[in-house]
């Protein structure tokens, strides 16, 4: 191969690695190539402003997202009063994410 096709294929890889790094965070991914040239464009979630950050139902001390517990006697304990619990796989037996806002560990 020449040295051409082996730079791009190492850019190729290092995007895709980059992108599978950042999955979360993307919103939207475009790449378009044609005979007029290359476009690619890029979209990430958008962050708070300032009048969101004042609303205390958007915020939270602990987020507990994406977590899988697969198995037997998995557990997830939080000792919290500002907790926001979403997007968890749990399968099995005796699966357990607790949020104690009360008691002081």
């Amino acid at each position: 191969m020449s040295d051409t096709v082996l730079i791009v294929l190492i850019i190729a890889i290092a995007i895709v690695v980059i992108l599978f790094i950042f999955r979360r965070q993307l919103r939207e991914f475009c790449f378009k190539a044609n005979n007029e040239g290359i476009e690619g464009r890029l979209k990430t979630y958008q962050k708070p402003t300032p009048a969101d950050e004042n609303q205390p139902s958007k915020q939270y001390g602990v987020n507990i997202s994406g977590n899988k517990q697969i198995g037997q006697r998995d557990e997830i304990q939080v000792a919290q009063k500002d907790v926001n619990v979403s997007d968890n796989l749990q399968l099995g037996q005796d699966q357990k994410i607790q949020v104690d806002p009360e008691s002081k560990k």
